[in-house]
């Protein structure tokens, strides 16, 4: 009896401590970084009223103990170190850490633990708990950003911090040169010259006097028609190639005639035409040569209407496109008309006219006679314009072609040649030149990049690139802005491969680098600026290219003058980088954690802290973002991970629960009470 007045008693004491344990976790539950606690029971000793007994062989079984229990106490009080949710601030300094770790702070005297990221700067530009004063621990970085692994101290941010410049030493050059940048020259070409064709001429090619083109191409077909003793003559009909010659064509003629046993030749006339002899004895009428409905051919093949025997007759003369060695006096123009030049009266010559760059040439004249030819001309023109570099030249269709010096320097216009002396229209009008391309000068490729000396003054570097004509290749040369002088390395050379890619870059002096003393530009007491040029990587596309299309050209240069920090910021890592007025960054500190073997073995302390028991384990300094689980995020905190909705659940079962022990002393009260009675 009163034993169970003795265990209502132990768990009325056990229910009122789970209730105080409740009661703190939902005071706490807006706590920042509180973590709940939670209490177990363990059955208190109990009095053996009766032994286990043995089975006895071939006699009675066992029998079980009986025990009665003395009631229950606390068996521990535990801290739930489950991840809390987080909250955003928008305020830097507020830090709330996801994973295991806890921030390590300084009271003065020891090291405390906590998972409460409220920190603020105080008036030194400690970052401290503003509610304790308690300093966060950390690593300071060097002068240079370097972040040490020393002893652990206060995170002190200095405002008037400043970072000294640092010189430039490396300028890395990017972009496309047009591989089309190339300066040329004015090219201008003649109207067509023809003249008297030979049995050379391709037919393809030829014309007639006064109707021009002929209009054959491959695979036309010519035949031959007429009768001879009331006979056809010939046989067969010739296929024209775009190679066929006009001897070709009389030769063909001739085996056809001489297939069938007729007596009639063809050949080729002075005047350029085709010629037919009839030596049959018999009369040839209607004799003429066709090609389907090419008007232009047929009405130039046409003969007399009888042809008796030992006549001859010809066609019209034909012209082909003209060449160098033909003879001034056998050129037509584009119609076929002759050029009409007076070869036979003393001191004829012909005068060439135009200008170059702007400014007319002197007259020149050359002199000519019925010997001369179309080369000859050709050589006029040449030493008459000044044309070193490019030799005027025929093309294949009878044009002259004139090329000029590249630039625009050399631009050709005007160009022009009249019989000396003497009105002449028609050799006028075919050499009134047309043309074809503007002189260009070469395409210049600028950038420019801002440099610093070891002072922080700044200096423009500027590069030129143009191109080497007629090569995959570009002269570079470097300039300054403000007077400074280049000491070496300020101009050479870079090429490219046939993919594009750059195959290799020079420097005209070997110096491998670009120097230059500042002191002209007012940087007195700078040292001279030596600058590394990265052209790109040979063989690859990294830096520098050469593609046809348009040039787009960039430089970025390290470096940097003087700054103060202007501003700040927290990573995952802990690291607080100062972001400085010089439009750098630098690490400036680390804030430290700390893991635990066994972080439920801490000791609650005041203000939301921690401290090292015999059952933690020591601290183990770390930082956050070492592939730990700890990472921090600044502008948040960790909220207290109690749940109210659990927490008032066990608040109704500890009650109840209290309330059932209470009832058990009142029973035992209520029996023990009619004992009493009995005796009176």
């Amino acid at each position: 009896m009163f034993r169970s007045l003795y265990s209502g008693v132990s768990g009325m004491s056990a229910q009122i401590t789970n209730l105080d344990v409740i009661g703190n976790n939902i005071a706490n539950s807006g706590t920042v970084g509180f973590k709940a606690g939670r209490v177990t029971f363990n059955e208190m000793l109990t009095q053996t009223l009766k032994g286990a007994t043995r089975p006895q062989s071939g006699g009675l079984g066992g029998t079980n103990p009986m025990q009665i229990g003395l009631g229950t106490r606390v068996g521990s009080i535990d801290t739930l170190f489950n991840q809390g949710n987080f909250q955003t601030t928008g305020r830097k300094t507020d830090i709330a850490i996801q994973g295991s770790g806890f921030f390590i702070l300084d009271d003065g005297t020891s090291h405390v633990y906590s998972r409460a990221g409220v920190f603020g700067f105080d008036s030194n530009s400690v970052l401290v708990n503003p509610t304790t004063g308690w300093r966060v621990q950390g690593v300071m970085a060097d002068a240079l950003g370097n972040l040490g692994s020393g002893p652990l101290t206060d995170i002190h941010l200095d405002p008037d911090l400043v970072m000294p410049a640092s010189a430039s030493t490396l300028v890395e050059l990017m972009g496309n040169l047009d591989a089309s940048s190339d300066a040329t020259g004015t090219l201008t070409r003649s109207q067509t010259f023809l003249a008297t064709a030979d049995g050379n001429d391709t037919l393809v090619d030829m014309s007639a006097m006064g109707t021009g083109a002929l209009g054959l191409s491959g695979g036309d077909v010519i035949q031959l028609n007429g009768t001879l003793g009331g006979l056809p003559l010939g046989t067969g009909d010739f296929t024209v190639s775009d190679t066929s010659t006009f001897q070709d064509l009389v030769d063909w003629l001739n085996r056809s005639v001489t297939t069938t046993g007729q007596n009639v030749s063809f050949g080729i006339a002075n005047d350029g035409s085709l010629a037919v002899t009839n030596n049959s004895g018999q009369n040839l009428t209607g004799l003429s040569l066709s090609s389907g409905n090419l008007a232009a051919f047929n009405t130039n093949f046409l003969y007399v209407p009888t042809l008796m025997t030992g006549e001859t007759s010809s066609s019209s003369g034909l012209r082909a496109y003209a060449q160098a060695d033909d003879l001034l006096a056998n050129l037509n123009d584009a119609s076929g008309r002759p050029l009409g030049i007076d070869l036979t009266k003393p001191n004829a010559s012909l005068t060439i006219s135009g200008s170059v760059g702007g400014t007319p040439v002197t007259d020149h004249t050359v002199a000519v006679n019925p010997g001369s030819t179309l080369g000859d001309i050709l050589l006029g023109i040449q030493y008459g314009l000044g044309l070193n570099s490019n030799p005027v030249e025929l093309n294949d269709s009878g044009q002259i072609l004139v090329t000029g010096e590249l630039g625009t320097d050399y631009a050709l216009s005007g160009l022009g040649i009249r019989e000396t002396g003497i009105s002449n229209p028609v050799l006028e009008n075919s050499f009134n030149f047309t043309q074809t391309r503007a002189a260009t000068d070469p395409q210049v490729f600028a950038l420019a990049t801002t440099v610093y000396d070891s002072l922080g003054n700044t200096h423009t570097v500027s590069f030129d690139f143009q191109k080497v004509p007629g090569l995959n290749e570009w002269t570079w040369t470097a300039g300054m802005d403000g007077g400074e002088t280049i000491l070496s390395g300020g101009s050479g050379r870079v090429a490219f491969a046939d993919n594009g890619s750059l195959s290799s870059y020079t420097f005209d002096d070997g110096s491998g680098a670009l120097t230059f003393a500042p002191q002209a530009a007012g940087a007195q007491g700078a040292a001279n600026v030596t600058l590394n040029l990265d052209f790109g990587e040979v063989g690859g596309l990294t830096g520098l290219t050469q593609f046809e299309g348009s040039g787009a050209m960039q430089s970025i240069a390290d470096g940097y003058g003087a700054g103060t920090l202007i501003d700040y910021s927290i990573g995952q890592d802990g690291v607080l980088t100062g972001i400085f007025s010089n439009d750098t960054t630098m690490d400036l500190a680390r804030i430290a954690m700390a893991r635990f073997t066994n972080p439920e073995g801490l000791t609650r302390t005041a203000s939301n802290t921690f401290r090292i028991s015999g059952n933690s384990g020591t601290a183990q300094e770390t930082f956050a973002g070492l592939n730990n689980g700890i990472s921090l995020l600044s502008g948040a905190l960790e909220n207290s991970n109690v749940d109210l909705a659990k927490e008032f659940t066990d608040l109704i079962v500890a009650q109840r629960a209290f309330q059932a022990n209470s009832r058990v002393i009142s029973t035992a009260d209520q029996v023990m009470q009619e004992l009493v009675n009995m005796v009176g």
